[in-house]
């Protein structure tokens, strides 16, 4: 079940009661007038492997119940007003392949669970309020291509280490406060875009 209300003029907030649909797989709320927060009740969809709800007005902290989502695949959070530190729950979400959370106003350390995603395809964190490091857990996942992380508060820190067997496409890290020399794996064979400044 597809729920898909991409890029309308909807206003308002999520209902709760959307956590009562036991089948649903892709809640699509891009470019609305949504406001509000995310219900914590959608943490009970267990089938749920893709939310997002990139490019509203919605507001507050993320809920830790979103922690629950068993099959989740890809969460798009960016460009919205959220708040608040990532849920320490969001560790257990290991079939995460594509997260986006960039414009917002989070706040705290990139979390080092990210790591942890094993299966991370996609990862953008720019202008997300976020402070540094990068962890070098991320840098190092086999399975991303896709890495764009920017404009981190805190102070300057090593550039995290980057490996030859790291299948990079596109890897931006802009305004990330990196200091240190320029290392020889920073280009990887598959890289197609490559911007550190």
């Amino acid at each position: 079940m597809f729920s898909d209300l991409t890029r309308n003029y909807l206003s308002g907030t999520i209902p709760p009661q959307w956590g009562s649909m036991e089948h649903l797989r892709n809640i699509s709320l891009i470019g609305n007038r949504l406001n509000g927060s995310i219900p914590k009740e959608l943490g009970n969809i267990s089938t749920l492997q893709t939310l997002t709800v990139e490019d509203n007005m919605m507001s507050g902290i993320i809920p830790e119940e979103l922690g629950n989502l068993s099959s989740i695949e890809r969460l798009f959070f960016n460009s919205n007003f959220f708040t608040g530190e990532l849920p320490a729950s969001f560790a257990k979400l290991t079939t995460m392949k594509e997260f986006r959370i960039g414009g917002n106003n989070f706040s705290g350390k990139i979390p080092d669970f990210i790591g942890q995603w094993r299966s991370l395809e996609s990862l953008r964190i720019q202008a997300s309020g976020l402070e540094g490091p990068i962890p070098s857990n991320i840098t190092l996942l086999e399975s991303l291509t896709d890495l764009r992380i920017s404009d981190l508060r805190g102070r300057d820190t090593p550039i995290p280490p980057i490996s030859s067997t790291t299948r990079f496409k596109n890897l931006i890290l802009r305004s990330c406060n990196l200091i240190g020399q320029l290392p020889e794996s920073l280009a990887p064979q598959n890289l197609k875009v490559l911007l550190v400044i």
